[in-house]
């Protein structure tokens, strides 16, 4: 399934690609670049950001640019949040052709399924346009495990990893811990982490399957932005975005699980 994904942002596209791609195999994703007079490739299945291709509300120019621009073909089309002005598709110009209208926010979940949906409409020659409105996914932290691990341990079981593994995303982490200070990591537009070295306390959002992908594809981690915070500030965040807090070392402890040592490490 050749996918093309229109108007996202660059660490949308590589979310999405990382997420959602490893569970769907043989698709492949395509970016294309945002802007209302970029052309789309032929593909099988699209994925535009409307707002990012140039089509934040719906009008009739609007709607026929982008049936023109698709050629036929099933799509998810993702709206901005709070807007319902492409409710208005009519679903007696799609006769032959499978839509889904995913609003903003949306979980990863929700975007494997809105994928699958229109998929099986363009296998099957359906024609509804399918439009929903889903709720931001629920907060889930990774699993941990008995276990704890301090900030100086998780340095040195890192200094132990051959130079041939993948490691940016720990090393990244790391760094940011030894500054001492709270900050953010932000891994998709969704997913983030708040972490407090003083406190010892992070709130995380992010699933462990996606921490340990990062974890082991520096690809990936290279997409992925850390930003300093102050410390109120990250208590009043992690409460706002209603995180999960967990301490520190068991994260941490729970971060390393799967990375053989070739050498011992002791620890204090």
């Amino acid at each position: 399934m050749n996918v093309a994904l229109a108007g996202l942002m660059a660490r949308e596209a590589v979310a999405l690609d990382m997420l959602v791609g490893k569970s769907l195999p043989g698709w492949q994703y395509n970016p294309v670049p945002a802007g209302r007079g970029v052309s789309l490739p032929p593909a099988d299945l699209y994925v535009v950001d409307l707002a990012g291709w140039g089509l934040a509300r719906w009008s009739e120019a609007a709607e026929r640019h982008l049936f023109e621009a698709m050629a036929g073909a099933p799509a998810v089309l993702v709206a901005p949040a709070f807007d319902q002005t492409w409710s208005a598709l009519d679903a007696r110009r799609l006769e032959s052709q499978s839509l889904v209208l995913l609003h903003k926010p949306y979980g990863v979940e929700d975007m494997r399924a809105a994928l699958k949906l229109a998929a099986a409409g363009r296998a099957s020659s359906a024609a509804p346009v399918i439009a929903f409105r889903v709720p931001a996914p629920a907060p889930a932290a990774p699993v941990v495990e008995s276990g704890e691990m301090t900030a100086s341990e998780f340095q040195a079981r890192l200094g132990a990893f051959p130079e041939s593994a993948p490691q940016l995303f720990l090393r990244q982490l790391a760094a940011a811990l030894a500054l001492g200070q709270p900050f953010e990591v932000r891994v998709t537009f969704l997913n983030r982490l708040i972490v407090d070295p003083l406190e010892q306390w992070v709130a995380c959002n992010t699933p462990a399957s996606v921490l340990q992908g990062l974890c082991q594809d520096d690809a990936g981690a290279s997409a992925t932005e850390i930003d300093p915070i102050n410390d109120k500030d990250a208590k009043a965040r992690a409460l706002r975005l209603d995180i999960p807090v967990q301490p520190l070392e068991s994260f941490l402890w729970s971060l390393m699980q799967g990375w053989p040592v070739p050498t011992p490490v002791p620890f204090a």
